[in-house]
């Protein structure tokens, strides 16, 4: 079930600010108390009109906090699943007033940290009205739409959350011969039922709002074919889903790790389909896991997870140094901390932060063990030696914020063979710094999915291991991680 947004934005009186994040959690009560046996995605696509989402606000902390399932009292409130719009760009009607998108960044409170954030791209560019066939499209086929924001003005303070985190079908505008106005047209949009169905059963919708509703329907989707998933898993296969389009991959590829992280601010992490976020075909092994975790301890970091992934040695070998690629998405939901000082730090707004990390070829399990946590060492003030091993990592290590974490590895299929174990380890949030035990030895949960694949269709990677695809991929160890 989608739950629509609140339709304050639209009101004649327009309550003040400092009320949007109540009325926001007033909006998810009264869905829920109507209906509580229902598993909802809420669809907000609203925003705090130019008002730029650079940091945290009330409005913004007010999701994450329904995210999360944070309440007044020390009872936590199931986990929500909420999707919300990254904003409309203006829409001049001269063509020498259009601005780029990312003149435009996204709006508060689309950078909460535990929402899905859903920016515009598009692949309408067949305009189909007579009147207009002189016309052309504005936006090139699988382009940011005309419609859409982007968060790469955000240069302020350290590590903000990648934003949007998927772009959806946002609808084009239509360019007269001249190259003087632009317009906007049915062609160029998305078709949505209308209110009058006896005489226009169907009405032309754009923008992110469009691209909002799309989002929240594969979102429900997802959650209808897979009952026993967290929030946060649904959100990790909408991101693991998702792929550049070859007109963002022309923009992506020529880059270096940095300029590409940059343009994540762009493109998101790409288009995501129901049939790339569900599906396992035949050259594509896809693992999912949920656990639970204790971040901390009574004074510092506590548990530490290792994956065995069990990766077909016989396809592997005969893939030889055939590329493959190997994707990771880590999705959990944080407890906000709002304040001044959260704004300049994210371990003052995170109440924990998880990383994974991923074996080294030339690695031992031991020295891998070694390297990401110093409990596993002789000497903990003596990091051990080890090789550099990022190249094949299309970010750097550096990419990873918020509470969403997305990679990829692209390298030879025997390589991977010996990078076959992966770690979930905590980092610093404000829960390892508060005085009650309680707060500070809380246990929260993660979501994880991993898939590889191959370009060759010959190729059955899942044989050999058909019984955990789709599975939950058991710990294989759970010890303490030092500070």
């Amino acid at each position: 079930m989608i739950t629509p947004s609140p339709t304050f934005g639209h009101s004649s009186e327009k309550p003040e600010e400092r009320f949007y994040g109540p009325i926001t959690k007033s909006a998810v009560s009264l869905a829920e108390i109507g209906r509580p046996e229902r598993r909802r995605v809420f669809c907000m696509a609203v925003t705090n009109e130019d008002i730029s989402g650079t940091q945290p606000s009330t409005w913004s902390a007010a999701l994450d906090q329904e995210a999360a399932g944070v309440t007044m009292d020390d009872e936590r409130a199931p986990r929500r699943l909420i999707v919300v719009s990254a904003g409309n760009a203006p829409n001049p009607i001269m063509l020498n007033e259009v601005q780029p998108s990312d003149t435009y960044p996204i709006e508060d409170p689309a950078q909460a940290w535990n929402v899905v954030t859903v920016g515009g791209y598009t692949d309408k560019i067949h305009i189909a009205e007579p009147e207009l066939a002189d016309h052309s499209p504005l936006a090139e086929a699988g382009d940011l739409s005309p419609f859409t924001r982007t968060s790469t003005l955000w240069t302020t303070g350290r590590n903000r959350p990648i934003k949007p985190d998927i772009v959806m079908e946002a609808g084009n505008r239509a360019v007269d011969a001249s190259r003087t106005t632009v317009v906007d047209t049915t062609s160029l949009s998305v078709a949505t039922s209308g209110p009058e169905v006896d005489r226009r059963p169907l009405v032309p919708f754009r923008a992110t709002s469009a691209a909002t509703a799309e989002a929240a329907r594969l979102a429900c989707r997802l959650m209808a074919a897979k009952p026993e998933y967290w929030p946060e898993t649904i959100r990790a296969l909408m991101v693991h889903g998702a792929e550049w389009t070859d007109k963002m991959r022309f923009a992506l590829d020529p880059l270096g790790k940095t300029d590409a992280a940059k343009l994540l601010r762009h493109f998101g992490y790409g288009v995501p389909t129901y049939e790339r976020a569900i599906a396992s075909a035949e050259n594509h092994l896809a693992l999912v896991a949920q656990s639970e975790i204790q971040p901390y301890g009574a004074s510092g970091f506590k548990d530490c997870h290792y994956y065995d992934l069990p990766w077909p040695r016989q396809a592997f070998e005969a893939l030889g140094d055939e590329e493959v690629r190997l994707k990771i998405t880590l999705s959990y939901f944080v407890d906000p901390n709002p304040g001044a000082l959260a704004s300049l730090d994210p371990y003052r707004y995170q109440s924990f932060g998880l990383r994974f990390d991923l074996k080294r070829r030339m690695e031992s399990t031991d020295e891998f063990k070694k390297r990401v946590n110093v409990e596993e060492r002789a000497d903990p003030r003596r990091k051990p030696p080890t090789q550099s091993d990022t190249d094949n990592w299309r970010f750097p290590d550096g990419t990873p914020s918020g509470s969403l974490h997305c990679n990829e590895w692209k390298g030879p299929a025997a390589w991977l063979l010996a990078r076959n174990m992966l770690c979930i380890k905590p980092v610093g949030g404000w829960w390892k710094n508060r005085a009650d035990t309680a707060t500070r030895q809380q246990k929260t949960r993660y979501a994880l999915v991993v898939s590889v694949k191959t370009a060759r269709e010959d190729v059955t990677l899942h044989t050999d291991i058909n019984s955990i695809i789709f599975g939950t991929v058991p710990v294989s160890q759970d010890i303490e991680i030092g500070t």
